[in-house]
């Protein structure tokens, strides 16, 4: 069984809504000019739509991190998950500014609580699932299901 775990928006949240914006220029562009507004299309369904994801292949012990580019086209390398690997929680705290014509700054604060794999050092490999309050038991079951012990 495969899990696929979306964990937020490539280029943020005013970055996508950017994107959506020059999207829909794009689409009315291209009924007045054609090919110039096929260009646009393609730049706004990139940003717009392109997340970072990670799938989880329980049966083979299999994850891979990577995008999925205009919301379609899945990156990444398989990574196969080693016995002395761990599953912990990872606290993230990013923060978007955009500037506005007035200089004014508008930050968008994300607090994120992801589900990460660690080696056997302890240092984080990749994030593998985003959860919105710190869940117990989603991490006892993927470490359950991975086979891996829990990071402290």
């Amino acid at each position: 069984m495969k899990e696929i775990n979306s964990l937020g928006k490539t280029f943020g949240p005013v970055g996508s809504f950017s994107g959506l914006v020059i999207f829909g220029a794009g689409l009315f562009l291209t009924v007045m000019s054609g090919f110039a507004g096929i260009v646009v299309v393609v730049i706004g369904a990139f940003v717009a739509f392109t997340k970072p994801i990670t799938t989880i292949d329980y049966e083979h012990k299999q994850v891979r991190n990577g995008d999925k580019l205009f919301g379609i086209i899945k990156t990444g390398q398989w990574i196969t998950v080693k016995p002395d690997m761990k599953v912990g929680v990872y606290h993230s705290n990013k923060v978007y500014r955009t500037y506005s014509r007035s200089n004014r700054a508008l930050d968008i604060e994300q607090k994120q609580h992801l589900i990460c794999l660690f080696d056997g050092n302890g240092q984080k490999l990749m994030p593998l699932k985003q959860v919105t309050k710190l869940d117990e038991v989603e991490l006892e079951k993927m470490s359950n299901a991975l086979g891996l012990e829990r990071l402290n």
